[in-house]
């Protein structure tokens, strides 16, 4: 999603955009990222309770807003230069490991956390203050939505806990009532491009699931049985199900749902499918990668209650966010119950059994239910193809 159109709101514009490939050097950034998730799953391990599932939400958050940020401030046409974007990257990289770095089962190193969101504002805001110079658009909604927010940030990481959280929700509550509110919301000339966005999301579920392998990986390591080596088996099988679901049938329909949203000048559309839900997805996808591990650790043993929300949990708000971000997208209900229904209620079913079975037989059960909802969206593109 562009965000030129948060800071230049009278640019007039077709709605086709060209499509371009996302840079490697945009994907390196990405890389950085695996880093804080594996931090944030490694905080979801064994028997996560309600503080480390609040902590889990208040790490996650202002992460995923930051470099969705860094995302839509590289989507616009035309592209910022080299010179300018690959510092800009390289130092961004380095603050993501920081955060990263502050990512524990406390709070004690949130102040290192909040001057890391700090300087990632700072960086955009020498993006977008390069833009409106060389536009001639006015810079006072670029400094208010990164500079001033970035005050907050350091503000927020000399005071003490929860006041430090509720002055980072307040300044993520501006920069979205800055999307949301006033003549913007409105606007007809919305530039996005399609491609580039699905694309870049589409690298970023990547190395989501990556991740999930890499927790079973590890997991494996440390508990070398057979029976964990069979959970790791059905873990992986589940997570090439999740991906193959994705990539092969969903990346066509979110370039073609983008560029719906673009043509109808939806920009709200675009903030919900670009900027908002997809953190859903992100959550969901690292909750089951944290339940995977677990469940490789103790194959024999009940989960926790925790680990039976992270597992089952992460597959339904997988399958609840895509129906949701589909609808949006504006793809007819019907089309989405073969998998909506099995895939939203059935692993919440099974969260509620799995306290009381072995958590090998729940991991089964759970990539039974993605193998079968993979299996019928194959059958029914195959139908629709011949």
């Amino acid at each position: 999603m562009s965000q030129s159109s948060v800071d230049e709101p009278e640019e007039t514009a077709g709605t086709s955009v060209e499509a371009r490939r996302v840079d490697w050097f945009e994907l390196f950034f990405d890389l950085a990222f695996v880093a804080f998730i594996t931090q944030l799953a490694h905080n979801l391990h064994g028997a996560p309770g309600p503080f480390e599932f609040l902590l889990f939400v208040a790490w996650s958050i202002p992460a995923w807003w930051a470099w969705t940020n860094i995302m839509v401030t590289i989507n616009p046409l035309p592209t910022l230069p080299v010179r300018l974007l690959v510092p800009a990257l390289l130092v961004s990289m380095g603050v993501v490991g920081l955060m990263a770095a502050s990512v524990t089962d406390s709070v004690d190193r949130a102040g290192a956390f909040s001057l890391a969101c700090a300087a990632l504002r700072l960086v955009l805001l020498v993006l977008w203050l390069y833009r409106t110079t060389r536009s001639g658009r006015p810079a006072g909604r670029v400094i208010l939505y990164n500079g001033a927010t970035a005050a907050i940030w350091v503000a927020a990481a000399f005071v003490p806990t929860p006041l430090n959280f509720a002055l980072w929700a307040g300044a993520i509550l501006i920069e979205v009532a800055l999307l949301r509110i006033g003549r913007l919301s409105r606007s007809r000339s919305i530039m996005v491009d399609p491609a580039h966005a699905s694309e870049r999301l589409g690298l970023f579920m990547i190395i989501l699931m990556g991740e999930s392998v890499l927790s079973l990986v590890t997991s494996l390591s440390k508990d070398w049985t057979i029976e964990s080596g069979i959970a790791a088996f059905v873990g992986f099988a589940a997570i090439c199900s999740l991906a193959a679901g994705f990539f092969l049938f969903g990346m066509n329909t979110m370039e073609q749902g983008l560029a719906r949203l673009s043509d109808k000048h939806d920009f709200s559309g675009l903030l919900d499918t670009v900027m908002f839900l997809p953190y859903l997805l992100v959550i969901g996808v690292t909750m089951f990668a944290a339940g995977l591990s677990t469940v490789v650790a103790a194959p024999a043993d009940a989960l926790p209650t925790g680990a039976a929300i992270s597992l089952s949990g992460g597959v339904a708000l997988f399958y609840l966010t895509n129906t949701i971000v589909s609808i949006r997208w504006g793809t007819p209900l019907r089309r989405l119950l073969r998998w909506a229904i099995p895939g939203v209620p059935l692993p919440l079913l099974v969260a509620v059994l799995a306290p009381h079975i072995p958590a090998i037989v729940t991991l089964c059960v759970i990539a039974g239910i993605v193998l079968v909802i993979i299996g019928g969206s194959a059958v029914a593109r195959a139908r629709t193809m011949s």
